[in-house]
């Protein structure tokens, strides 16, 4: 059986985070991630209803913060070290969250830690570590993935396919790292590329999800379906699984 989910966390003017879970479950409850890529999302509470409702989807995801704030200036961005005096609040409120919704995963950049050992003994085995798009200078290869594995042997690894893509667009190295990493596997970030995290249904980059080399691991969409309201995440839920129905 698929398991697709999706990344909630964005504000969205008439959507609030609460309605976005109510949404989200009334379609699937097989996994979601809470995104807090950008921390100024850290503010917005969530209610009861909406823990328990996040607590009720079968893999549940937190992804730490990476920006301060989503700055439009991307010359002027300011990132989260870690650890860091930021950083080290950041994560505290990240493992409150966490216990709050029974998190399975809590998700960080690599190329934003400083100290991999420090963060290891802070997260413990929920620990896990993403590759890179091509933005970035490190976290995009193989390679790379083995050095933060090495320094910390019990993080998992999320497969992120759109930043295969950035790096690879024949998707071919999606083989390599399944084969260095699939023993740690513990979900997948999925989405179009088309504007960077476009939705399947419109970009048409069905390559992308050749990526994918197991389908009974958790598969989280990234894209902005969820955004754009329920009938733009139903047309992305149907396109996907019949795609992927068909591997």
């Amino acid at each position: 059986m698929i398991k697709l989910g999706y990344s909630i966390g964005d504000n969205i003017p008439g959507l609030p985070l609460s309605e976005q879970v109510k949404i989200l479950s009334s379609i699937e409850k097989d996994a979601v991630e809470v995104g807090y890529v950008i921390a100024k999302r850290l503010k917005i509470k969530q209610n009861k209803e909406t823990i328990d409702l996040l607590r009720s989807f079968n893999y549940v995801s937190v992804h730490a913060p990476a920006l301060v704030s989503d700055n439009k200036d991307k010359t002027s961005r300011e990132w989260i070290d870690y650890p860091s005096s930021h950083g080290e609040e950041i994560v505290e409120q990240i493992l409150e969250i966490a216990d709050l919704i029974d998190a399975d995963t809590i998700l960080f950049h690599p190329d934003l830690v400083e100290d991999f050992d420090w963060l290891s003994k802070k997260v413990g085995d929920r620990l896990a570590f993403e590759n890179m798009d091509d933005r970035k200078k490190f976290g995009k290869t193989v390679e790379d993935m083995e050095k933060v594995f090495e320094k910390v042997p019990n993080a998992k690894w999320v497969c992120d396919v759109n930043h295969i893509y950035t790096n690879d667009r024949t998707m071919k190295s999606s083989e390599e790292f399944h084969k260095a990493f699939a023993d740690r596997l513990c979900h997948y970030h999925i989405s179009g590329y088309g504007d960077f995290h476009d939705c399947f249904y419109r970009s048409k980059e069905d390559i992308i999800l050749t990526g994918i080399k197991d389908l009974s691991i958790p598969l989280i969409n990234e894209g902005i379906a969820l955004r754009e309201g329920e009938i733009s995440l139903r047309k992305e839920h149907d396109y996907i699984l019949t795609r992927l129905d068909r591997k």
